[in-house]
């Protein structure tokens, strides 16, 4: 059996988090549209800030972040995951314990020109990875730093904790 590769993406409006300082009301959480759950309402849908999704046991669910000028002006990185601990049996789902990934040499595609021209470029990208390995309902804490273009942090730590449901 094919494990899933899940990909999250934490879309942070690091100007708003910035001016205001208020997570809830800066971030988003996106993945494939038919992993929403379908128990899931108000924010825990459509890239709210409480994503609600389902995967499946043994699938590896793989975070990153960006913003919305799509880290032109301010960078979003994730500095960890956290697994929540199952709150004193009301969860039951586990995640294997997240690990730190970097990929050299990715291409990243732009516009050369409005002929369309397209070039590419390469680039590091990190990523945070787990695989889910018990059914259930878990909290998880993603945690994360906004950075400006020389790499300096303007922002953070951060942290936010959604929830993923892991069916069998």
């Amino acid at each position: 059996m094919t494990n899933a590769i899940i990909d999250v993406l934490l879309l942070v409006d690091a100007d708003n988090l910035i001016s205001t300082g208020n997570v809830e009301n800066s971030v988003s959480l996106v993945v494939p549209r038919n992993l929403i759950d379908p128990n899931a309402s108000n924010n825990e849908l459509d890239g709210g800030s409480e994503l609600w999704f389902d995967v499946k046991n043994g699938d590896i669910v793989r975070w990153r972040a960006t913003t919305l000028s799509r880290n032109f002006d301010t960078t979003a990185l994730i500095s960890n995951i956290i697994r929540g601990d199952n709150r004193n049996g009301k969860y039951g789902g586990v995640l294997s314990p997240p690990s730190f990934l970097t990929f050299t040499d990715v291409p990243v595609a732009y516009l050369k020109d409005q002929t369309p021209s397209f070039g590419s470029t390469a680039t590091t990208v990190s990523v945070w990875q787990a695989t889910a390995s018990a059914p259930g309902k878990l909290f998880y804490k993603i945690e994360f730093y906004l950075l400006d273009r020389e790499s300096k942090v303007v922002g953070g730590p951060y942290s936010w904790d959604p929830y993923i449901t892991i069916n069998n």
